[in-house]
């Protein structure tokens, strides 16, 4: 099925609904979209996002993207604007520049706790709704939230990880533009290579057992990440 929802003002925003388990079932259409900075969005954009049944909106950005570049959505009335900085204080535990997207996502695994139990808790708040979440380029930060929810409804590391790279596909003239545009030390990591999702998946299993080890380790208790599975169904 088609997963990609084309919007004039953002290039890589996608339904997590229409993948499936390992045990065969669905993920509902509906429920979770990931998604690329929305500043951009044209008037049609936010009207398709209403329609489409969007009413929660997780922006993954530090304050000070979020202050220079904004978010459309953040206007609309009828959606729910939750701003939480994933990555606050990560740079306290970094002395150096990542060696890979890999290895940065490990480390926010270890270090960014608080925030994604900022997050999952907003997604709690909002059962049954079309939850959309997002940072700026979409994935990186959006990438980490998307895979929690989809290895914790079970869907196989291959489909998590080509959901991933999707937005290499989607972002390839962004990515060649930043990459032009920024330091020669930062470029390694602007692409979606599949390696780095691999890291995080193993790490996450290794270490963790698997999303629902983390989200109980961050402060989730089991009905709650029961609920949340559930909710990922029709």
């Amino acid at each position: 099925m088609q997963r990609d929802i084309p919007l004039q003002g953002a290039r890589n925003v996608r339904d997590l609904g229409g993948l499936h388990s390992r045990t065969g079932r669905t993920l509902r259409t509906h429920r979770f979209v990931r998604a690329d900075s929305l500043e951009a969005l044209h008037a049609i954009d936010v009207i398709q996002l209403l329609d489409y049944g969007v009413r929660m909106d997780i922006d993954l950005r530090g304050q000070r993207e979020r202050r220079q570049w904004g978010d459309a959505l953040s206007r609309v009335a009828e959606i729910q604007y939750a701003p939480i900085s994933l990555l606050d204080g990560l740079d306290q535990h970094l002395d150096n520049v990542p060696a890979s997207l890999g290895t940065l996502y490990v480390d926010v695994l270890r270090y960014c706790r608080h925030g994604f139990l900022a997050i999952f808790r907003q997604i709690l708040s909002q059962p049954e709704g079309c939850v959309l979440f997002h940072c700026s380029a979409g994935k990186d930060r959006t990438g980490m939230v998307a895979a929690l929810l989809l290895n914790l409804a079970g869907v196989p590391d291959e489909d998590i990880i080509a959901d991933y790279t999707r937005s290499a596909t989607n972002l390839h003239l962004a990515l060649a533009q930043f990459g032009e545009q920024n330091a020669p030390e930062l470029r390694h990591l602007l692409g979606a290579e599949p390696e780095h999702m691999v890291m995080f998946l193993d790490h996450l299993r290794r270490h963790y057992d698997g999303a629902v080890g983390y989200l109980t380790l961050i402060g989730l208790d089991p009905s709650e990440i029961g609920s949340l599975r559930a909710s990922m169904f029709d």
